[in-house]
């Protein structure tokens, strides 16, 4: 069951965005408690002003199940239409011995974007201990298909033990990494993800995206295009290149290496541009436009092309998608947008309604049913 690895990392998110709220930062040494009564006294609104969540995540780390619990009914009350919340009710139910409440929370975590790979996972270890293979067979599938990527947890984890004897019990498939040299001596890792039933023979779409391209503990692969694309016999590419000092060149060297490998379909490959990256994403379309079939910026915004290079990306389906709640982004976005399209490139622009800066609302195949229409 997944739960350390996600509850330390929301944690420490929770713990900066209260830092980022404004609260005041403490500027003197606090005074030294001089009793154990005082000590408590002082240690109590320190406490009481941890959101509930956090609360329940820490009690779920020292194994008070029964605390995390109570903490996590709290939170779900207080945030209804938050994913975190159900998600850290349905693992606190479950360590608490309570599969069907797990379950219940499950469901309604899955239901969010943000946390759906894992909830479902945890969905099909609760119903794996309750004898209930059929519907952990389904919530398996649903948590690949949401871009549950961890091979090796899956294959290890005593809570599926008595699904492994099952034909339906499909490991993710192992992700390929290679380690391109560069002309200059540097050394770009990537990874590549191959179509289930992948034919040498056959030419397939290949996705080019931002990624750590290199086997790092907990990456689970990409959370946008996950095991989806794979599914839908695509190739999808992960590395560095983009954020390379010499983007244009590391990134050219990489397709080439790709095309090597690879049939690639139409000669052409499909880019990703991600927060950071978009920039250099547009300008490496932009130098060789010949080479892309679609750009997508998620969200991303050309910075300093000028419009004779912008008007070069014509033929490539130049793709945006922003949250409507990344006031920055989306204006930029929209810039962007209507400056393409006014130069007759052709463009798409997606707003995600609730989409913050992450997109978490494009995990797990969102993007990959997406990048179909661009083939």
């Amino acid at each position: 069951m997944t739960t350390k690895r996600t509850s330390r990392v929301f944690v420490a998110v929770c713990a900066a965005l209260l830092v980022a709220s404004g609260a005041p930062a403490q500027t003197t040494s606090p005074a030294k408690p001089k009793t154990k009564a005082d000590a408590t006294a002082m240690k109590a609104p320190a406490d009481a002003s941890k959101p509930a969540i956090i609360k329940a995540e820490e009690a779920l780390e020292a194994n008070r199940a029964k605390d995390a619990v109570g903490f996590a009914v709290q939170a779900v009350k207080e945030q209804p239409e938050s994913g975190h919340a159900w998600f850290t009710l349905a693992r606190a139910q479950q360590a608490n011995g309570n599969l069907d409440a797990a379950i219940a929370a499950g469901n309604e975590a899955a239901t969010f974007a943000v946390v759906r790979a894992s909830a479902f996972y945890n969905l099909a270890c609760a119903y794996a201990i309750k004898g209930d293979k059929e519907h952990a067979l389904l919530a398996l599938a649903a948590a690949r298909r949401a871009g549950f990527a961890d091979r090796s947890t899956m294959a290890k984890d005593p809570d599926l033990a008595t699904l492994r004897d099952d034909k339906r019990f499909i490991l993710p498939a192992e992700r390929n990494y290679f380690t391109l040299k560069l002309k200059g001596g540097k050394e770009l890792p990537f990874s590549v993800d191959l179509p289930v039933s992948y034919d040498p023979a056959r030419a397939y779409p290949v996705l080019i995206a931002p990624g750590p391209g290199k086997k790092i503990e907990d990456n689970w692969g990409g959370l946008f295009w996950g095991e989806d694309t794979s599914q839908r016999n695509w190739i999808a590419v992960e590395s560095m290149a983009l954020m390379d000092e010499n983007p244009i060149e590391a990134t050219g060297e990489l397709l080439a290496e790709i095309s090597r490998r690879y049939k690639v379909e139409g000669g052409k490959f499909h880019l990703i541009g991600y927060g950071p990256t978009a920039a250099a994403a547009f300008g490496v379309a932009a130098v060789a436009p010949e080479r892309f079939r679609s750009l997508w910026l998620l969200p991303g915004f050309p910075i300093g092309l000028k419009d004779e290079g912008l008007a070069r990306l014509k033929g490539v389906k130049v793709c945006f998608v922003v949250g409507d709640r990344d006031p920055y982004w989306h204006q930029q976005t929209m810039l962007a947008y209507w400056k393409l399209q006014s130069l007759g490139v052709d463009t798409y622009l997606e707003v995600v309604r609730g989409g913050g800066h992450l997109l978490q609302e494009m995990f797990g195949g969102e993007l990959a049913e997406r990048l179909e229409n661009a083939r």
